[in-house]
């Protein structure tokens, strides 16, 4: 290898060396470059903020009362977490253990994404103006922190100038893929603490820096495992990919490297492991562990690559449609554009072997994104995809494997900010490249720039349950058992209301990954004999024959589930018939109040 190959991203001297900053400024940037750093900082921090509001702005202006188009259930989800976590702390309980969730049983939360690095400090803001509010903090957080955590670790990991640096984070933290995941999946999206696990990682080896380093990652995980551990996942595995293929490069360096970094990670595994064993044990060895997840295997579609995501600039809701399974999981729309730049700005920069590495990263992991059957526009093509040989492993499998794909974002993030840079020097560059570069690039970043994401009002809950009125038929944690709905919403529903009711009773039922009698991991509690009848009858209008049978079917699934109280929502179809029914197989009279049916049967 030749010298120029020796850069590395750990020197940021080297990098400036190979780059450089803007020549003739305009007058505003020359302004701007007169202001004191941490204006500058400040100047650039604040647009990212700006620009995520922006994004959100439909969802704030509802005041926690909207849900954004596309996946209203899995908000639902995080702000019944929020209201969790809440209570949680006001009651000194254990946030990880729902058992007011699926009653009789307990839910498993750590299991189940709650999310609570953020939930619990957002605790004053969830009982101050609501779990809505919480969450639209959380999207909004989620896209600006992860551009300002990769703005920082431009400007000092790599060393690149601010608008160099700018340019890179942005599209980290407003990539179609992060945007994409904003939409229900908070977790994935919150993506701010990687470039520091990226940054501490690079320093594993260096002497005289093994305990701190490994001190500081362990706390990292260890955040990093309540935030979200999917995040986790594909961020040890890329780095895993990036140092094997470094090595491959620089054996030399690796190994002199090697033992410190083997006792920095021993170290950071100790802190991690005292910080959240307790809640790791919980997930995967308690009574209340599960395996595998019910999800959907859902792959990168290869037309994807060229199209632009459904909340782009340029983006078609019919298009994008077409080669994704759902706005929430579109993380390869990059546009051709922007992959060209990627491309020439590899070519351009393969004598960084930091920075060709990581492309080589991102490239295995579009790939692998793919899945064990590569498709085009949905059809398969034909041809065995490399994840087969991963997608059975344990703990892999349970990996949604678009998702690998958000790996590429923050490389091409990197080469937009490292060609930007390497272009706005002008003795390798020339005045023209100077400009005309960074103007294509920005070409290439404008289409797949996110549009204000939609959001609409939910429907509302009774009034029964918002007012505290639901107190009138069941005591505070006592088991309400309500229907709304066809009997494929009836564990959302459930789940909302309850939610609407700030956790103050339980729920039979509700949207989350429970443990089966097989331990293996399932949506919700078993649908039973009672959910099944009020559901026909919804249907129908048929009311089948009151029959000691039936009647002894009924109330053994109220026993097992402790029901203090039975409500129906009065906008069900066929409602008195819902009504005579449920009168005769409980033997207690109805109510009326707020929107719904009810009967109380706590004296029965």
């Amino acid at each position: 290898m030749t010298a120029s190959e020796s850069t590395s991203i750990s020197d940021p001297a080297a990098v400036e060396s190979v780059t450089g900053r803007s020549h003739r400024p305009g007058r505003f940037v020359n302004w701007l470059r007169t202001r004191p750093t941490g204006f500058r900082d400040a100047a650039a921090v604040l647009v990212i903020i700006l620009g995520a509001v922006a994004v959100f702005g439909e969802l704030w202006a509802g005041g926690g009362h909207r849900a954004l188009v596309g996946n209203a259930d899995d908000q639902m989800l995080f702000e019944w977490m929020f209201t969790h976590a809440a209570n949680s702390v006001v009651g000194l309980d254990n946030p990880l253990l729902a058992p007011s969730l699926g009653a009789p049983t307990t839910a498993n939360l750590m299991g189940n994404t709650s999310l609570l690095l953020l939930a619990i400090p957002l605790t004053p803001v969830t009982l101050l103006l609501g779990p809505g509010v919480s969450y639209a903090v959380t999207v909004t957080a989620c896209l600006a922190g992860t551009a300002i955590a990769w703005y920082a670790f431009l400007r000092r990991v790599v060393g690149t100038p601010r608008d160099a640096a700018l340019a890179g984070a942005l599209f980290c933290g407003f990539a179609p893929g992060i945007v994409s995941q904003s939409i229900g999946h908070p977790q994935m999206a919150a993506q701010f603490l990687v470039p520091l696990l990226v940054a501490l990682c690079l320093r594993l080896g260096e002497p005289g820096r093994t305990r701190r380093t490994g001190v500081a990652l362990g706390l990292v995980i260890a955040a990093q495992i309540l935030l979200g551990e999917e995040v986790l996942l594909i961020t040890v595995l890329a780095f895993g990919t990036f140092a094997i293929a470094y090595a491959l490069q620089r054996p030399a360096e690796v190994r002199r490297r090697l033992g410190g970094a083997a006792a920095s990670l021993a170290i950071a595994a100790a802190v991690s492991l005292a910080l959240v064993g307790y809640p790791l044990w919980l997930q995967f060895f308690s009574p209340y562990a599960y395996r595998t997840i019910p999800n959907g295997i859902f792959a990168a579609d290869l037309g994807s690559y060229l199209t632009y995501a459904t909340h782009s600039l340029a983006g078609s809701p019919r298009a994008a449609a077409a080669v994704s399974p759902n706005v929430s999981e579109q993380t390869t729309f990059f546009g051709l554009p922007l992959l060209v730049a990627g491309v020439a700005a590899t070519v351009w920069l393969w004598r960084l072997v930091w920075l060709r590495t990581a492309a080589i990263t991102a490239l295995i992991f579009l790939v692998a994104a793919l899945g064990a059957e590569p498709k085009w526009s949905k059809q398969p093509i034909g041809v065995p995809g490399p994840w087969r040989v991963f997608s059975d492993l344990p703990v892999l499998h349970d990996i949604i494997t678009t998702r690998l794909a958000l790996v590429a974002t923050p490389v091409l993030g990197l080469l937009i900010a490292a060609s930007w840079q390497a272009a706005r020097k002008p003795r390798r560059s020339g005045r023209a490249v100077a400009w005309l570069w960074p103007t294509a690039l920005a070409a290439a970043m404008l289409p797949t720039l996110p549009t204000v994401l939609p959001a609409v009002a939910v429907s509302p809950v009774p009034e029964f349950i918002t007012s505290g009125d639901w107190r009138r038929c069941a005591d505070p944690g006592g088991t309400i058992v309500a229907y709304a709905g066809r009997l494929d919403g009836l564990r959302k529903a459930q789940m909302r209301w309850q939610g609407a009711a700030g956790i103050g009773y339980a729920s039979p039922n509700g949207y989350y990954i429970a443990r089966a009698a097989d331990g293996l991991g399932r949506w919700g509690q078993p649908i039973r004999r009672t959910d099944v009848l009020v559901d026909r009858v919804a249907r129908t209008g048929v009311v089948e024959p009151i029959t000691p049978l039936l009647v002894g079917q009924v109330r053994a699934d109220l026993a097992y589930w402790g029901a203090h109280c039975l409500i129906v929502d009065e906008r069900m179809p066929h409602l008195a018939s819902i009504e005579s029914l449920l009168t005769a197989l409980t033997g207690v009279h109805p109510l009326h109040s707020g929107g719904i049916v009810g009967w109380d049967l706590r004296g029965r």
